[in-house]
């Protein structure tokens, strides 16, 4: 899903940067503007959904090795539990290593459905979208290497 983004924010980048440079071509100002702010935020969508989808790498690497370790166990299955995409990323790790009905029914337990895509910590405190701390574990997890599993 996020690779789609991506591409989409590419196409949204291409389609709309081309109407900007006519528009400007055109003497028509207040287009170049308007479809050149559509076109930037393309390129930062896909920026994004890049970053993203290499934190959830991160993400499913560690989960990995944890429950590789440590076989299933709540503690660890917590630690990804903030986010729609955390839970994805350490459910393919599940799938992988065969504990994944003890994932999906804790996970369950705790009344995650698939609709519950925003994170759980923006309805308590919606300033935290402004700090770097939520940036930094959404957008800028730290690489991780993993120890039983070659990548």
């Amino acid at each position: 899903m996020l690779h789609l983004s991506s591409i989409l924010g590419l196409a949204k980048f291409l389609g709309f940067g081309i109407l900007s440079i006519s528009a400007l071509e055109n003497g028509s100002r207040h287009f170049f503007y308007i479809y050149g702010y559509f076109s930037v935020f393309g390129i930062v969508l896909s920026l994004f959904a890049q970053m993203d989808a290499y934190s959830r790498l991160q993400n499913y690497k560690l989960a990995k090795d944890l429950f590789f370790e440590r076989g299933f166990q709540k503690r660890v299955a917590n630690l990804f539990a903030r986010s729609h995409c955390q839970r994805e990323a350490i459910k393919i790790a599940a799938i992988d290593l065969g504990i994944i009905d003890e994932l999906n029914s804790y996970y369950a337990s705790l009344g995650y459905r698939w609709f519950h895509l925003i994170p759980d910590i923006v309805f308590h405190n919606h300033r935290i979208l402004f700090t770097w701390k939520f940036w930094k574990k959404t957008l800028f997890e730290t690489t991780y290497k993993s120890k039983y599993f070659a990548w």
